[in-house]
């Protein structure tokens, strides 16, 4: 979860997701299904993939290495999260969506 909360770095996702108002949450979170979303923000076997892919930077072949996971074990974790959710993590759009999405999720 260190892309949540970085040390020593005076902006975090987390700290700034925290410090909105919940009704401006809920205002960026407007046209989510957040359902889907919630499925995959607890599961921890999900999360603790797109946290090891995040900090291989979305390099499918060193996280699976880092998880001591074949492959193709990685890749359908991966295209869970991705028809859940429509977003595809190992793009650097869609996973700074999740990463936000998650943020505002654990800010509750």
């Amino acid at each position: 979860m260190s892309f949540l909360t970085r040390k020593n770095k005076k902006l975090s996702l987390g700290r700034l997701a925290a410090s909105l108002e919940k009704s401006d949450r809920e205002k960026l979170l407007e046209g989510y299904d957040l359902k889907n979303f919630v499925k995959i923000f607890e599961d921890r076997e999900l999360m603790s993939t797109l946290f090891a892919l995040f900090e291989n930077d979305l390099n499918v072949s060193g996280t699976a290495r880092a998880l001591f996971m074949h492959r193709n074990t990685l890749n359908y974790r991966l295209n869970k999260v991705r028809s859940l959710t429509g977003l595809d993590p190992c793009s650097f759009g869609d996973a700074v969506e999740l990463l936000t999405l998650f943020a505002f999720y654990r800010a509750k």
